[in-house]
């Protein structure tokens, strides 16, 4: 897919214009319509920051780019999802918590036709009649893991949030379902870890210039008949794909996992890995954190997606 870059910086005489007036007069072959849409899908950017919302206006001297395909402008968006008042778990002190679905990206992809956490949220805060609100992302969970999912409304707030992320005062408790026999019980696993790489898009262990991650775990239940484990993780660092591959360098990767454990050999009934081939079985079930100084810390919950709980209504059900 072909993408155009273009950059503006706008003159005195643009000075307090709307965003997308200024990109209607700047990209002249393009419809307001699309306009809009590449604002909605995060393709424009004023001083490097995102720029979503279509009302904000530009100053002189402002540095604005735009990043778009008209091969995806031109198509629908085959993944959408709408939020409903059931999917926004948290909504004070300018923090927002959402149970994100498994398959919809946290944040804007290059793949313009395909929907993500910011704009649904967006979404619906416009039918809330708060569409002119900030979103910031605090943190970010993968394509495939559901749960818990953070913005702030201003950036104080993010401040606030982010620090806690930095200095591992909050507490995250993710649930996975994995194929494997655990050796104990409690376990946890630590170690350095690379950058994703660029052309496998995979995360591996490291021996120096990577960094340190640790993961504590503890197994919930085991079903030797279908082969699945419920492990309950609870990482105190938060490098990207770390409990999927600290998992995998346990022997428990992951079901469904389309990147990590395809070495190890323990399988899982058919019927489960059919459930499992939607996404892969790692929820972000809880976090809790301050909302703001001198506010007492919230817990977030989120319940898993259908497939997830179908799997965990089998396990749970066991003596």
């Amino acid at each position: 897919m072909s993408i155009t870059r273009k950059e503006f910086v706008v003159k005195p005489a643009e000075s307090e214009m709307r965003i997308d007036l200024f990109l209607s007069a700047a990209l002249p072959d393009l419809s307001r319509r699309k306009v809009r849409q590449i604002l909605d899908v995060g393709g424009c950017y004023v001083n490097n920051k995102r720029m979503h919302i279509a009302s904000r206006k530009v100053h002189s001297g402002d540095k604005v780019r735009v990043e778009f395909s008209l091969e995806g402008l031109k198509k629908s968006r085959q993944k959408t999802f709408a939020f409903s008042d059931a999917d926004i778990l948290y909504d004070d002190h300018q923090v927002i918590a959402i149970n994100k679905p498994p398959g919809l990206p946290s944040q804007a992809t290059r793949d313009q036709d395909v929907m993500h956490a910011e704009v649904c949220l967006r979404e619906w805060l416009k039918l809330k009649n708060r569409g002119q609100e900030k979103l910031i992302l605090l943190h970010r969970l993968d394509k495939e893991t559901s749960g818990v999912l953070l913005f702030a409304t201003n950036a104080n707030t993010a401040t606030w949030i982010t620090d806690q992320f930095r200095q591992r005062s909050l507490s995250k408790t993710y649930w996975a379902l994995c194929r494997g026999l655990p050796k104990f019980q409690k376990f946890e696993q630590e170690c350095y870890l690379s950058e994703i790489d660029k052309k496998t898009g995979m995360v591996r262990p490291v021996q120096s210039g990577g960094k340190p991650s640790k993961t504590l775990f503890e197994t919930r239940k085991i079903d030797a008949a279908t082969g699945v484990v419920w492990i309950v993780c609870h990482p105190e660092t938060g490098r990207s794909h770390q409990i999927r591959v600290h998992l995998e360098m346990m022997g428990l990767p992951i079901i469904g996992d389309k990147r990590y454990g395809q070495h190890i050999r323990d399988k899982v009934r058919d019927d489960i890995a059919s459930l499992a081939s939607q996404h892969h079985m790692l929820h972000a079930r809880s976090l809790q954190f301050s909302p703001a100084p001198n506010v007492q810390d919230v817990t977030v919950q989120a319940n898993p997606p259908e497939a997830f709980t179908s799997i965990l209504k089998h396990i749970e059900s066991l003596a």
